[in-house]
């Protein structure tokens, strides 16, 4: 659904992006990473043909985008950095002038309002301005206004900023409810636990360059696992036996915490622990989390969190 063959940019004398090719499949929710910088924000802006790439193709349901009639366009729904409002209309009277632009039968445009503002939690703010609103709502009018038109294709760059906690479960929601009716959804977000929970498919940006693509299965099978083991009363020396049989250890908040161990021998491993008079109170994995493993394969696992 989306694509892109070599894609490049450049600026002036500096290349920013580099051969980038994207494969997003129909109804999946693509979670694309990338730190401050990586080109996240361009590349959405030459999938949406804002800006011209230096090289490369890119493909929207198949069709090369510079051929592509003005009216496809009406199939995509995008909020790419900060959204947009007039501050002196409320929510119904921006996101109505938005839908009309978008050619939506009239009588259609109050029922649809209706349902995103109960979807996004707007419905107590549709007779406030926008000047008035918070940063999160009006985070939220953009994605009314990215969604209004029912879209096939759906690019969202940052598209939970500012949003408070049960905002964030409504987006989720409404995003995978979104995915289930086929909506193609290319995502970039800073909040990768949010990402976690919501995304079937991951790329990962550094440096102008898509380093990986995988699926959400391959990432569960290629995330590490680590051990915590609490509750000895001689750990130096568990430590030091962990030690002895090539695994790292250390220690975290009390916790020995051992690396190196493959699932499948989390029970040898215990039982060797017994044998040696061990009586751990305490013997559980700790997943690497998607921050985590982002981090890892981008080369900057300094800061590692695991949940």
């Amino acid at each position: 659904m989306i694509e892109t063959e070599n894609l490049a940019k450049s600026f002036g004398h500096k290349q920013v992006l580099t051969d980038i090719n994207l494969n997003v499949q129909a109804g999946d929710i693509y979670g694309f990473l990338g730190l401050n910088g990586a080109r996240k924000s361009t590349t959405m802006r030459l999938l949406l043909k804002m800006i011209q790439p230096t090289k490369g193709t890119i493909f929207l349901d198949g069709q090369n985008t510079d051929t592509l009639p003005a009216i496809f366009w009406n199939q995509v729904g995008y909020l790419i950095e900060t959204p947009h409002a007039y501050p002196n209309f409320t929510v119904p009277e921006n996101l109505t002038m938005y839908a009309q632009q978008r050619l939506i039968p009239a009588k259609e445009i109050a029922p649809r309002i209706k349902a995103l503002a109960v979807q996004l939690l707007l419905t107590p703010y549709l007779d406030v301005k926008t000047k008035a609103l918070s940063l999160g709502n009006n985070q939220k009018i953009g994605l009314a206004k990215a969604l209004i038109h029912h879209p096939r294709i759906l690019l969202l760059d940052e598209p939970t900023n500012g949003l408070d906690p049960e905002s964030l479960v409504a987006v989720r929601r409404l995003l995978k409810q979104q995915a289930k009716q086929g909506t193609t959804i290319l995502i970039s977000s800073h909040l990768l636990g949010e990402m976690e929970a919501m995304v079937n498919r991951i790329g990962i940006l550094t440096q102008g360059q898509l380093v990986r693509e995988l699926s959400f299965d391959q990432f569960e099978q290629e995330r590490h696992t680590q051990l915590a083991i609490d509750g000895v009363s001689k750990d130096s020396q568990l430590a030091a036996f962990l030690t002895e049989k090539g695994l790292r250890t250390t220690y975290q908040q009390q916790e020995l915490v051992v690396s190196g161990v493959p699932q499948n021998d989390y029970g040898t491993l215990l039982h060797a622990i017994e044998s040696q008079g061990f009586r751990p109170t305490s013997f559980k994995p700790l997943a690497e989390n998607l921050e985590a493993f982002f981090l890892r394969q981008i080369g900057d696992d300094q800061h590692v969190v695991h949940d």
